[in-house]
């Protein structure tokens, strides 16, 4: 669309994540979408033609998609690996803060959501994996990894902590600049990078 609109398919999907954070993902119906896209159950199906079930799965990827490019954009300007990891997780905590539908993918309003997630999750830990693995190139390229550090296996171990310290803080504040950064240092990167 010219005027930057979003098209009726990405309607949908924002009402249907509204509607499942409002009611819980096994209460709203495709009926409570329609009225909150403000189009008909006919352009939902001709969208999303497997009906509620592929629209659960579709939100609940374009949500996480969403997710993670806010993140992007929180750690674009950031120098080193360190400065990245540390905004990646301060961002993503204050993003799961604010998403009634991320801060609660354990509870069962929104298992089904959570369910619909699984297929997703090797591309999304391999879309991370491969970012990490970038941000690990430039650091060793610069000179300020840890002679001979296997870039696929440190990748691999960060795409792992980032992702576990989000889903499970633990009792850690992650909005906590400095918490968090002091976490990245010794416990993400403390065998990877030179001391600086």
């Amino acid at each position: 669309m010219s005027d930057g609109a979003p098209g009726p398919r990405e309607r949908i999907l924002a009402a249907a994540v509204r509607c499942a954070a409002r009611s819980g993902v096994q209460r709203f119906s495709l009926e409570d979408v329609a009225t909150e896209a403000a189009l008909s159950r006919a352009t939902i199906y001709r969208q999303f033609p497997g009906g509620r079930d592929q629209l659960v799965q579709e939100a609940a990827t374009w949500e996480v998609a969403r997710f993670w490019a806010r993140v992007a954009v929180g750690i674009e300007a950031e120098a080193t690996l360190e400065d990245r990891l540390t905004a990646g997780i301060v961002t993503g905590a204050e993003l799961i803060r604010r998403s009634p539908i991320m801060a609660n993918l354990g509870e069962d309003e929104v298992a089904e959501l959570a369910t619909a997630l699984r297929p997703s999750e090797p591309l999304v830990h391999e879309v991370i994996r491969s970012y990490l693995r970038s941000l690990l190139e430039r650091e060793d390229a610069a000179g300020r990894l840890r002679p001979g550090t296997d870039l696929a296996g440190a990748a691999d171990y960060l795409t792992r902590m980032v992702l576990s310290v989000l889903s499970a803080p633990v009792g850690r504040d992650l909005t906590d600049h400095a918490a968090v950064r002091e976490l990245v240092r010794t416990q993400f990167v403390g065998g990877i990078v030179l001391p600086g």
